[in-house]
């Protein structure tokens, strides 16, 4: 058994079972990690109000086969916005798990500012650390140097023109 003591960001949180959930964290040591939080759906549960998708937390994970939050302590909050969970969802859609990288931390850290201070984030960023930098990207339909769209599901860029005829779900714009 191993004990992990980590800030992350909560990107998400789904069911498992009747009072347990998974939570989707991105840590600053592990990457993104995929924890079990025991009976977090109680109306008396500790971890619940620590762990809601767009906090940033400190946590104690402990590693058997699986991890399992034992403890949590919400460090900053992100008021709750449209823009703020496709980010958070982007970047669990986008990442591995166990896969540390020190960039791809400090860029989220600073879209969680710029969320905080009210300032549009960039995807641009992000992609750049993903691997996915646009201004070496063509757009997948008809060649164009002018990328402004990028598709996650295909991970494919689009022009402005080519844009439309994509399905909206799954596409961000790059600013």
């Amino acid at each position: 058994m191993i004990e992990h003591f980590t800030d992350a960001f909560v990107l998400d949180l789904e069911d498992a079972g009747e009072l347990d959930g998974l939570v989707y964290l991105y840590t600053k040591e592990l990457g993104k990690v995929v924890a079990r939080a025991k009976s977090i759906k109680k109306i008396t549960s500790k971890l619940a109000g620590h762990l809601q998708p767009l906090n940033i937390a400190r946590v104690r994970l402990v590693e058997k086969r699986n991890f399992q939050i034992v403890d949590a302590l919400a460090l900053n909050k992100l008021k709750p916005t449209s823009e703020a969970l496709e980010f958070f969802h982007f970047l669990k859609d986008m990442t591995f798990e166990l896969q540390t990288d020190k960039g791809l931390w400090m860029t989220v850290r600073k879209a969680f500012q710029d969320f905080k201070s009210g300032n549009k984030i960039s995807y641009r960023p992000i992609l750049k650390v993903l691997g996915f930098d646009p201004d070496f990207a063509d757009c997948s339909s008809c060649g164009n140097k002018k990328v402004i769209y990028f598709y996650k599901e295909d991970q494919l860029f689009f022009c402005q023109k080519c844009g439309f005829k994509i399905p909206k779900n799954g596409v961000i714009l790059i600013t």
